[in-house]
């Protein structure tokens, strides 16, 4: 795994894989959609810098460059844990119900300051 790890990460991501492309060029494949793909024994992850925003930004990146996108891995950086919430993207989960040893049983709040 490589971790790039400082400047603007959309070019930063994008010059890497292609030096790695280069460097193991006889393992490079391309996928059906003609990007092309390192080998499966190395990958890149990028943590620093990664936000809602920037994700996209290096996704159309590589696309632009005909890279494929599995080449990379999202680490959850400082950005994601404090700039996100539920309602960044408007999107909730809720659990109601769980299977308990094969019997399904309601989940619930029972706040004991509401008694």
């Amino acid at each position: 795994v490589v971790r790039p790890d400082s400047g603007d990460p959309a070019t930063i991501v994008t010059q890497v894989i292609e030096i790695l492309l280069e460097q193991f060029k006889e393992d490079v494949t391309e996928t059906p959609t003609g990007h092309r793909l390192l080998p499966e024994y190395i990958r890149v992850i990028q943590g620093d810098g990664v936000d809602w925003e920037s994700i996209p930004q290096i996704l159309e990146s590589l696309d632009k460059k005909k890279i494929a996108a599995d080449n990379i891995g999202f680490g959850s950086g400082g950005s994601l844990l404090q700039k996100l919430n539920r309602d960044t993207f408007k999107c909730a989960f809720k659990c109601a119900e769980i299977i308990v040893n094969g019997q399904a049983r309601d989940v619930f709040k029972d706040p004991i300051t509401d008694k």
